[in-house]
């Protein structure tokens, strides 16, 4: 669980950032149509964003860097997303002073396996 700070991130979500539920792709089910686009990242890794045709509500996200895992928008789940705890801001880099986030939630300038705080 997650919170990221990326400028497509925050082109995605109209915010300072998203917040991410990671989860295995098998162990996720989506029913119904999606679109999806694919850009470059930042890391030169392409992502893919997927979407509800009808509604354009984010639905996943994935990146050719770490393919072990989809990326769920956390306000997918609406109220029920009482458990969401994020444990990490990645791409602190392009954080926003105006967006608060917790005193004690490690940050990494990019990604958290870039070793870099």
């Amino acid at each position: 669980m997650l919170l990221c700070s990326c400028l497509d991130c925050q082109k995605a979500t109209g915010t300072g950032h998203s917040a991410v539920a990671l989860a295995a792709p098998d162990a996720v089910t989506i029913t119904g149509e999606t679109r999806s686009f694919v850009r470059p990242a930042d890391s030169g890794a392409l992502f893919t964003r997927r979407f509800c045709p009808t509604c354009g509500t984010p639905i996943a996200g994935s990146s050719s860097r770490a393919p072990e895992a989809i990326m769920l928008p956390v306000g997918l789940f609406g109220a029920d997303a009482e458990w969401f705890v994020p444990n990490q801001l990645i791409f602190a880099r392009s954080r926003h002073d105006w967006d608060a986030m917790a005193e004690g939630l490690p940050r990494y300038i990019r990604y958290r396996d870039s070793g870099e705080i």
